[in-house]
């Protein structure tokens, strides 16, 4: 397993947090490939909550989401414990915790927002480490809406 590329896939990972919680929607959807795949599931589910299909989906998604966001508010996705189940020179699969904190503008304290685990898998291509395939398996036992 290549130190490189574990290094390049962790920056990834990064880049996604920064991206989603900076707005950069068209950053945040560039890591993943043209046929992309993101889904949200429940623990225990088996049918995703969410499923977005191809980057243009992605982007669009992500997009909504940070127009959601009240004036002022932040949001913060913390990644960290990322886990490398397979790497080869083409592909990659991984885990890696989620802390998912909300900033309402007239609070003075981040709230939790989500706890989870990503299940992603990479490919390398011509633009670098890019994801196929990612799965968030959230703790929660309310709608992703609430």
């Amino acid at each position: 397993m290549s130190l490189e590329s574990r290094l390049e896939i962790l920056e990834q990972i990064a880049r996604y947090s920064h991206t989603l919680d900076g707005g950069d929607v068209d950053a945040f959807a560039a890591i993943f490939s043209e046929d992309g795949v993101f889904e949200v599931y429940a623990t225990g589910a088996v049918e995703p909550e969410l499923r977005l299909v191809d980057r243009a989906g992605i982007r669009a998604w992500v997009g909504d989401w940070c127009r959601s966001l009240k004036p002022g508010q932040r949001s913060r996705h913390h990644q960290s414990g990322t886990l490398f189940h397979a790497l080869t020179d083409e592909s990659a699969e991984t885990s890696t915790m989620l802390l998912s904190t909300v900033q309402p503008a007239d609070e003075p304290q981040p709230r939790v927002k989500m706890t989870g685990v990503y299940n992603d898998r990479w490919q390398r291509t011509a633009e670098g480490w890019l994801l196929v395939y990612r799965a968030l398996v959230h703790d929660r036992s309310t709608p992703l809406d609430d």
